[in-house]
C-alpha cells in the first residue's frame, strides 16, 4: 500500500515547522513528504532589523533546508495551480518545467507578500522590507547615500541623499528605522565633509500610535525614544505620492528622497488567486479552528488544510466574537506542530484537535541596547526588554549551527567597531568584469 502524500506549499516558519515535526513520520514510511520551496533557505524575519541595522549577519538568519528537511522531498519551485477535487496540485520548478503533484493532503504555507497600495511612484521608487536580500541591500543603500553625500557639491542632492523616509509604523518598521538610523549616525560621523550636516529621518505612520502591537505605555515610550534620538514621527499621516522620488504627504509637504522603505504591511500571498480554496474577506485561507481549509458553510474542504500568514484561523480564546489569530511567527510555529498532530490524527481517521493559544507576549529591539517587550504580560523597556529579546531569538532561531553563528557575532558586536562597509557591487556583480571587458576591447581596436 501506497503511503499517504502530504504535500506542503511553502516553508516558512509554519510550513517549515510542520515540515520538521513530521520527520519521524516520514522515516518510519508513516507518510511521504513534499515540500514546495522556491527559496533554498528559510528567512529568519524578527532578525531583518538586525541585518539592516548591521548587528547581524545576513546568512546567519538564512536557515538551509536541504540540511534540516532530509527526510522531504524538496521541490525547488512555485505553485501554480490547486485542484482539490482531484487533489493535484502543478507547481513550476526553477528551470521553468511544470510538474504536478498529486497528493492525499495539501497544506497551503505560503506566508504573506508586502502590501503595496496604487500609490503614485511607490512601486518604482521604495523598497520592501521582508526578505534577507532587501534587508542587506537597504544597509549598503543607506551607507552608499552618506558617501554619495560627502562627495558631492549639490546642496541638494546632498539633503536628499541624507533623507530617509520610511512608511509604516508597526514594529517591524519602528525597528528597521531604528536600527538604521544608530548606524548612519556612527557613519555620518566619519566623514568630515560632512561636518555640520543633520540627516533626515521620517517615520510616518497613518495611525495615532506607533508599535501598537504594544500596550499604549510602551508605545509611547517607543515615540519619545525615536524622537530623542532624532528621528521625526508623523501620527495621523498618509504618503500621498512618491514620483520622481518627492515624498508627497496628506500634511501638504513633500521631502525629497533617496530612501523610501515601505513597512506598511501584509496581504497574503497572492498565489492563492490560482487555487480553488475558500477564502476568507481578506484573502486569506478560510480555516476552522483545526486549521482545516473550510466553506462558508463550515464544510471541510477534503484534505486541505492552511496555517501561517496565509491562513485565516479562529481564535477561540478571545472574548469578543469572531476573533482570528495574528500572522506573526509565534502563531506559526505553534500552528505547525498542532498541524503535524492533526494530520497523524486524519490518517488514523481520528478527530483533530483546534488550536488555541494565548500569547506569550511581544518583543521588539531598537538597537542600542533599548527595546521594548511583554512577556506573559509583564511590560519590559530599555536593557530589560533588549537582554528577553536577544535571549529569546538565540532560542528561538531554528539552526543550532545558526544559533552559534549569531552569538558569536554578537559578541564580536560588543568587542569590536561594527562593520559599515556597503559592499554595492552585489547588486550587479558582473558589471566590473564587464567594464573590464568593455575597455581591454576598447585597447585592443586601437592597436589594430
Amino acid at each position: 500500500m501506497a503511503e499517504p502524500h502530504i504535500l506542503i506549499l511553502g516553508a516558512g516558519f509554519s510550513g517549515f515547522t510542520l515540515a520538521r515535526e513530521l520527520r519521524r513520520d516520514a522515516a518510519a514510511h508513516r507518510l511521504r513528504l513534499t515540500v514546495v520551496e522556491p527559496e533554498p533557505y528559510l528567512t529568519y524575519k524578527p532578525l531583518l532589523p538586525e541585518v539592516a541595522g548591521g548587528e547581524t549577519q545576513a546568512r546567519d538568519t538564512a536557515v538551509p533546508l536541504r540540511r534540516l528537511l532530509k527526510h522531504a522531498d524538496l521541490v525547488a519551485g512555485s505553485l501554480e495551480t490547486v485542484d482539490t477535487a482531484a487533489k493535484t496540485a502543478v507547481v513550476r520548478t526553477v528551470d521553468g518545467t511544470e510538474r504536478a503533484l498529486h497528493y492525499d493532503h495539501v497544506v497551503f504555507a505560503l506566508g504573506a507578500v508586502t502590501k503595496v497600495l496604487p500609490i503614485p511612484g511607490l512601486a518604482e521608487n521604495a523598497i520592501g522590507f521582508s526578505s534577507i536580500e532587501e534587508a542587506a541591500a537597504l544597509r549598503d543603500h543607506v551607507l552608499e547615500r552618506i558617501r554619495f553625500a560627502s562627495s558631492t557639491t549639490d546642496a541638494a542632492e546632498r539633503r536628499r541623499a541624507l533623507t530617509f523616509v520610511f512608511v509604516g509604523g508597526g514594529y517591524t518598521g519602528v525597528e528597521a528605522i531604528a536600527e538604521l538610523q544608530r548606524l548612519a549616525a556612527r557613519e555620518l560621523d566619519r566623514y568630515r565633509e560632512l561636518d555640520g550636516e543633520r540627516m533626515t529621518w521620517l517615520l510616518v505612520e497613518v495611525a495615532g500610535r506607533i508599535a501598537a502591537e504594544l500596550p499604549e505605555q510602551l508605545s509611547g515610550w517607543t515615540l519619545r525614544l525615536l524622537r530623542r534620538r532624532g528621528i521625526q514621527v508623523l501620527l495621523h499621516t498618509e504618503v500621498t505620492s512618491c514620483e520622481q522620488g518627492q515624498v508627497s504627504l496628506s500634511t501638504g509637504d513633500t521631502y525629497p528622497a533617496d530612501t523610501i522603505v515601505w513597512v506598511a504591511g501584509v496581504t497574503p500571498n497572492p498565489v492563492l488567486d490560482r487555487a480553488d480554496v475558500p477564502r476568507g474577506p481578506k484573502g486569506h485561507v478560510q480555516c476552522d479552528a483545526t486549521l482545516r481549509a473550510v466553506h462558508d458553510d463550515g464544510r471541510p474542504v477534503d484534505g486541505a488544510w492552511a496555517l501561517g500568514d496565509d491562513a485565516q484561523v479562529p481564535d477561540l480564546t478571545a472574548e469578543k466574537q469572531p476573533a482570528y489569530y495574528p500572522p506573526n511567527a509565534q502563531n506559526a510555529i505553534r500552528e505547525g506542530r498542532v498541524l503535524a498532530e492533526n494530520l497523524r490524527r486524519a490518517l488514523e481517521a481520528r478527530e483533530p484537535v483546534e488550536y488555541r493559544h494565548r500569547t506569550l507576549g511581544t518583543l521588539a529591539s531598537y538597537g542600542g541596547m533599548q527595546g521594548a517587550a511583554v512577556v506573559k504580560g509583564v511590560p519590559l523597556r530599555g536593557v530589560a526588554a533588549w537582554a528577553v529579546d536577544k535571549v529569546y531569538h538565540a532560542i528561538a532561531l531554528p539552526s543550532a549551527a545558526r544559533r552559534f553563528r549569531l552569538l558569536l557575532g554578537w559578541v564580536g558586536n560588543g568587542l569590536t567597531p561594527r562593520d559599515a562597509v556597503p559592499v554595492t557591487s552585489v547588486g550587479d556583480a558582473r558589471q566590473r568584469f564587464r567594464d573590464a571587458a568593455a575597455a581591454q576591447g576598447a585597447k585592443g581596436e586601437e592597436g589594430a
